[in-house]
């Protein structure tokens, strides 16, 4: 095979599709990570409210009782499922409310949480059920419910409790919707999903890059030497060995993408919105 064919196998083929899906193997590792690892201070009851720090964190605590409303869900989300509209809501949309509430985390300390409307995502369970006879998918989070909780964590003034005067105002830790995205609410099923998927992604990430370092060591080691100058002009690639490597690329980047959404342990759910004039 001439230099030009044999330097788009090398780097564009094996190089590009085998680096790409080491890249998104990472990328996939480090989400559902960021996804499941709780933040060191809620995990531990023996942690002191002080070793809390802003930022964005994964929280895991009970929903506290408010005085007001201690049996009402704090969070309840409905999602139309065709047939009849549901009652008192657009056809086709979601359904949402939230409050307000406190999370007790295992230290005792607790944290307001600030649901913002539209910034809301609760990643749980979601089962059928019925609404003046229009079927819907609910779910709910009420006080009492152990739940983790994902957003960005900040130190502010509390209006509720009473400082020193306005120069040592009493504050409070409140979780609300990251900058960019949602305040995201889980299950411990959720969660677990997401540390497998994370472990998942990790050994296809590590056996990857293996692949593509043995690979450019390996079979197009010559090469590369060649390119570089160590041995002379670079030659081309023999026939054999150029489709034994786009065959392992191929083979490689498609065992990854169709593992991965064969043991995907979610369910992609579409729902219509309507669309606005």
């Amino acid at each position: 095979m001439g230099f030009v064919a044999s330097f788009l196998i090398v780097y564009g083929v094996a190089g590009v599709v085998l680096g790409a899906a080491f890249a998104i193997a990472i990328g996939r590792c480090l989400h559902h990570r960021r996804r499941s690892q709780v933040a060191a201070y809620a995990r531990s009851p023996s942690t002191s409210p002080g070793a809390m720090r802003e930022g964005f964190a994964l929280l895991r605590g009970e929903v506290g009782a408010e005085d007001s409303a201690p049996d009402d869900a704090v969070i309840a989300v409905e999602i139309p499922c065709g047939g009849r509209p549901v009652p008192g809501a657009t056809p086709g949309a979601w359904h949402t409310r939230a409050r307000a509430f406190s999370l007790r985390l295992p230290s005792g300390a607790a944290v307001r949480v600030e649901p913002a409307s539209g910034r809301l995502t609760l990643d749980t369970t979601f089962v059928p059920a019925s609404r003046g006879g229009a079927l819907v998918y609910r779910s709910e989070v009420r006080p009492g419910d152990a739940i983790y909780i994902a957003g960005s964590v900040r130190r502010e003034i509390d209006p509720s409790a009473a400082g020193k005067g306005y120069r040592d105002a009493a504050q409070a830790w409140v979780l609300r919707a990251p900058a960019h995205g949602n305040l995201c609410v889980s299950s411990d099923t959720v969660i677990a999903h997401h540390a497998r998927r994370a472990r998942f992604h990790r050994a296809w990430a590590l056996a990857l890059g293996a692949a593509l370092t043995g690979l450019h060591l390996g079979l197009f080691r010559a090469f590369h030497a060649g390119v570089f100058g160590a041995l002379g002009p670079a030659g081309g690639i023999g026939i054999g060995p150029a489709a034994l490597a786009l065959f392992f690329v191929g083979a490689a980047a498609l065992a990854y993408r169709t593992l991965a959404e064969q043991t995907s342990p979610w369910t992609e759910l579409r729902v219509e919105r309507p669309r606005t004039a």
